[in-house]
């Protein structure tokens, strides 16, 4: 349940005092930090009610969202060029940070990714990318539709030795013809494969030529356009975040309280060469996997009353929400589009981790559903029934008074004692655990319960 982050670092070129941050920001958040193979640096394990704090501080000096997993520009790669290399004949990193600074932010139908090499020699792997560029003496050999991955393609040569202006505006027609007739998730080299040739054959690179170069089918204006639009109106999401109290307000961790549970109280973290990790995920059918809750109705013969947990406005629309009663954390989903509400346990009994309320909500053959963020497993939000396996979530009723959201519940120590949050904390290991589950020591410990009056949590 916690987050990468993720800063963009325009053609690999970053400075002392953005790293001297990144390093202060990561000590400080207790992140494990790792250098990726495209030319940036990565740090895992963030809360999400975190990560306004710690972009806020990135953003200090000057780092913005790297678009880690959108869909749209990656990175653009770059060896030192003629800045520090005697083989380089053009400043490659300048000219890959003038690219990604343009494209960054872009949304396309799958990820992109680019790099930009000084020489022939190749270092920055141009030629497996989406797009990418190699210097020569007169400019820049312009290849397209290149990607690795499961099935790699080799880029193909669309222009040679055009100066770094040329460069964009051929880029920029190309990245917008793709976003324009390219099939959702279909990334460049399988919808290039599928254009047609040219008009005096050649393949689909030729018929690039035509539209991207000769202006073939009138539309290279609209595309200038269309593309300018995009760069002209880019902003940083995180950004947008830090200095907007409305939207770092979201990240709370909980709708009803500013308590939080740290990722420590839910998820054992182990050492790794120094730094920290979540514990392994234990196999299927291992103990803290696939939990089962003793009985279908574990709160059945429970007293229970009606607990304001928060206002309407405090629950976004067609997403789910976390909630803290007592030790336990519970989801609330607004499913605005039925007009239904529903409450559930947050911990996924798959593998007993806290997020169900980041799910994704939708319905399957009319039944309200959530999908678990993490490994996909759905489960109906009316019942708690897995629609995909044999797995439940227990459920509570939810209505609304007005403003007032309220969730019918048993007495927090009675709820605690099936899903409090320290009960359930996935660790590396169950020597010294005793599990009280089904025992006669839980029924005592639920028996002795005196039932609550609370009617507020907020």
């Amino acid at each position: 349940g916690t987050y990468s982050v993720v800063p963009r670092v325009p053609g690999g070129e970053i400075t002392p005092e953005q790293l001297i941050q990144m390093g202060e920001t990561a000590k400080k958040y207790n992140l494990y930090s790792k250098i990726t193979g495209a030319q940036r640096i990565d740090f895992f394990g963030a809360p999400k009610h975190q990560l306004p704090d710690i972009w806020e501080e990135l953003g200090s000096v000057g780092l913005e969202s790297g678009h880690a997993y959108g869909k749209a520009l990656r990175t653009v790669k770059s060896c030192v060029g003629s800045t520090w290399c005697r083989y380089g004949v053009q400043d490659s990193v300048g000219f890959a940070i003038r690219v990604e600074n343009r494209y960054k932010g872009v949304r396309s139908p799958h990820k992109m990714k680019s790099a930009v090499s000084g020489c022939v020699r190749e270092c920055a792997e141009a030629q497996g990318k989406d797009f990418g560029m190699i210097a020569t003496e007169n400019g820049y050999n312009l290849y397209v539709g290149g990607n690795g991955g499961v099935n790699p393609v080799h880029a193909q040569l669309l222009a040679t030795d055009i100066d770094e202006d040329t460069v964009i505006q051929y880029l920029d027609r190309y990245i917008m013809y793709y976003i324009l007739t390219a099939d959702r998730l279909e990334r460049t080299a399988p919808w290039q494969a599928k254009l047609p040739g040219g008009k005096n054959g050649g393949g689909p690179i030729e018929h690039l030529k035509e539209v991207i170069i000769e202006d073939s089918l009138g539309i290279c204006d609209e595309l200038d356009r269309r593309m300018q639009h995009l760069v002209d109106t880019y902003h940083d999401e995180w950004a947008e975040v830090v200095k907007d109290p409305v939207r770092r307000n979201k990240f709370k961790q909980f709708v009803n309280t500013d308590d939080t549970q740290e990722r420590e109280e839910m998820i054992e973290f182990i050492d790794q060469r120094g730094q920290v990790r979540p514990t392994d995920w234990m196999p299927d059918g291992s103990p803290q996997t696939n939990w089962v809750p003793d009985d279908s109705d574990v709160f059945a013969r429970s007293e229970k009353s009606w607990v304001t947990v928060g206002k309407v406005a405090d629950f976004a629309p067609n997403v789910g929400s976390a909630i803290l009663y007592g030790d336990s954390q519970l989801a609330v989903f607004n499913n605005a589009k039925r007009g239904e509400w529903y409450c559930t346990q947050n911990m996924c009994p798959h593998k007993q981790a806290f997020v169900l309320s980041q799910g994704i909500i939708g319905d399957a053959e009319g039944v309200s559903k959530v999908a678990c963020p993490l490994h996909k497993k759905q489960f109906g939000l009316e019942d708690g029934k897995q629609l995909d396996g044999d797995l439940s979530l227990i459920t509570f009723p939810v209505r609304v008074d007005g403003d007032d959201v309220l969730v019918e519940l048993p007495a927090e120590a009675e709820v605690d004692a099936i899903l409090g949050t320290h009960g359930l904390r996935v660790h590396s290991g169950c020597e010294g655990v005793k599990d009280i589950s089904g025992t006669a020591l839980e029924a005592e410990i639920l028996s002795g319960v005196a039932n609550s009056n609370v009617t507020s949590l907020v």
